[in-house]
C-alpha cells in the first residue's frame, strides 16, 4: 500500500464531530491515516471544543493521538498575515486566522475539515498566495 502523507487539519467543529463518534468523521480520519497522513489541530482547537464526563476522557484520548500544534511565533505571524489579506478582524476571525495559519504550516499536502463556510475559505485562499505556502484543500463537514 502507498502512503500518501501530508496533514489532515481539524478544525473545532472536526474535532467535535470525532469526539462525539460521528461514523463520517471517524472514517476521514481513519482513511488519511491509512494513507500516512497526519492528523493535526491547532492548540487552541481543544479549548473551543472542551468536554467534561466521558466526552472530556475521549477528547483526551484523542489529543494523544493527533498532533496538537502549538501557537508559536511562526503561527501567530502568519495568522496576522491572513487576517491583513483579508480584512477581516474579530475574535472569530482570529480563531480562524490560527486554524488556517497552523495548516497553512503543516506538510503538505494539506486538508482541512471544517463546516465554516465564510472566513476559513476566504483566509485558505489568503494563505495560498504567501510565499512557498502550500493550497490548503477544504473538507466540508
Amino acid at each position: 500500500m502507498s502512503k500518501g502523507g501530508g496533514t489532515l487539519v481539524l478544525d473545532a467543529q472536526g474535532l467535535s464531530l470525532q469526539v462525539d463518534g460521528d461514523e463520517q468523521m471517524r472514517a476521514r480520519i481513519k482513511a488519511a491515516e491509512l494513507n500516512g497522513r497526519r492528523v493535526a489541530l491547532s492548540a487552541l482547537t481543544p479549548l473551543e471544543v472542551r468536554r467534561s464526563g466521558q466526552a472530556g476522557r475521549r477528547l483526551t484520548f484523542l489529543l494523544s493521538r493527533f498532533d496538537v500544534k502549538p501557537v508559536d511565533e511562526a503561527v501567530l505571524r502568519t495568522a496576522a498575515l491572513l487576517l491583513d489579506m483579508t480584512g477581516l478582524d474579530g475574535h472569530e476571525c482570529l480563531v480562524d486566522a490560527v486554524v488556517v495559519a497552523t495548516a497553512a504550516l503543516c506538510v503538505p499536502p494539506v486538508r482541512l475539515v471544517t463546516s465554516d463556510g465564510s472566513h476559513i475559505p476566504k483566509l485558505c485562499a489568503a494563505a495560498h498566495e504567501l510565499p512557498q505556502q502550500p493550497a490548503i484543500g477544504l473538507i466540508s463537514v
